[in-house]
């Protein structure tokens, strides 16, 4: 690859500033990937013992806000990619030093994220069977309480006397 003019930052090669565009993305990229990784392990402590199910639901939200930027990034990225594909494997040779370490974060970030998710449903999965359970346990304990109305209730009392008949004085 050639190297830039003296005395500029500006890239020599139209390939050198589509490497710069690539690298840039791809490094957003990254930082979302990394992002996605915080809120998925974010969830994890939420499924622990005693962990807030409604957190794990909002931070639901937000990872779905973040995948959504991370797939608008992708279409961005893919005409770049696409030139990126047509300038000659001579103009490409010692690039991948500066393209790879990001792509190779990006990649490290997906699979620790994928992996989490997998513990994630896990737990999730325990945590729902236990529920379950607990509430299963919870009917049978109500079924076996004593009926609320005593067996032998008391005879019913008489009605109230009419207003044609005379109350009964007490001695």
């Amino acid at each position: 690859m050639k190297a830039t003019q003296p005395g500029s930052d500006a890239p020599a090669t139209p390939s050198e500033h589509l490497v710069a565009q690539l690298v840039s993305g791809y490094s957003e990229e990254s930082t979302l990937y990394q992002l996605l990784f915080g809120l998925t392990s974010r969830q994890r402590r939420c499924l622990g013992d005693g962990g807030d199910l409604s957190e794990f639901v909002e931070l639901v939200d937000e990872k779905e806000a973040l995948l959504t930027q991370i797939a608008e990034l992708e279409a961005e990225l893919d005409p770049l990619r696409s030139s990126w594909m047509a300038v000659p494997d001579a103009e490409r040779e010692g690039v991948a030093e500066r393209l790879n370490p990001v792509l190779d974060e990006i990649i490290r970030s997906i699979q620790r994220t994928v992996e989490l998710e997998h513990d994630n449903e896990r737990l999730l999965e325990t945590r729902r069977r236990e529920l379950h359970r607990a509430l299963n346990d919870a009917r049978r304990w109500r079924c076996q309480l004593p009926d609320p109305v005593p067996a032998a209730a008391p005879p019913p009392l008489p009605p109230p006397p009419s207003p044609s008949q005379p109350l009964a004085m007490m001695a």
